[in-house]
């Protein structure tokens, strides 16, 4: 909890620090996302494939140099559970990231990384006695003006974490592709 308060502090300050050193040009972003082909690869157990899942997107960006804006932003991944194997656990991630964004030169077409914290969120309902953790979270992909206010992004998304029961400690890794239509204001 500590951690997710840090960087839930961290991440304050740098909005706060870009909306002042930027606030005339700089863009908020209000998207949702549909993640599919996802799998959740728990080590030492198993890989699971997961079902579709839904995402909720904020993001701040501001120019940086020709081409390039900067940015930070935040993912609500709502819970998913295991798509084929009848396992009985939910499970979501909460990424907190830095984001690199360049734009081709007359062009509505951009590429775009991010770079950060995922707290994890696992629930086993055969386990109470259960505990998870968060990890690096990365993307990769790109996107797409659609008009002056909208955007679409397909992104390749990574997500670590570990859970831990009966004394024992499982490294995660959750892996998908993300489709967002967004909003800028």
């Amino acid at each position: 909890m500590k951690k997710i308060m840090v960087v839930l502090v961290v991440m304050a300050m740098f909005l706060f620090s870009f909306n002042v050193f930027a606030q005339a040009q700089s863009s908020w972003s209000v998207k949702a996302g549909i993640d599919f082909g996802s799998e959740l690869e728990v080590d030492n157990v198993g890989d699971f494939d997961t079902e579709m899942g839904y995402s909720l997107i904020g993001e701040y960006k501001m120019p940086y140099m020709q081409n390039w804006n900067l940015g930070a932003g935040i993912a609500y991944q709502l819970d998913r559970s295991d798509d084929e194997n009848g396992e009985d656990f939910d499970f979501g991630f909460t990424p907190f990231y830095g984001l690199a964004e360049y734009r081709m030169q007359d062009s509505p077409l951009y590429f775009i990384g991010h770079l950060g914290y995922a707290a994890m969120r696992f629930e086993d309902n055969n386990e109470p006695d259960t505990d998870s953790s968060g990890g690096l979270y990365y993307a990769l992909g790109g996107g797409m003006d659609l008009g002056q206010r909208y955007e679409a992004e397909v992104l390749y998304t990574n997500n670590t974490g570990e859970i831990e029961y009966t004394n024992r400690t499982y490294d995660v890794d959750y892996s998908k592709i993300t489709v967002t239509f967004g909003m800028r204001f």
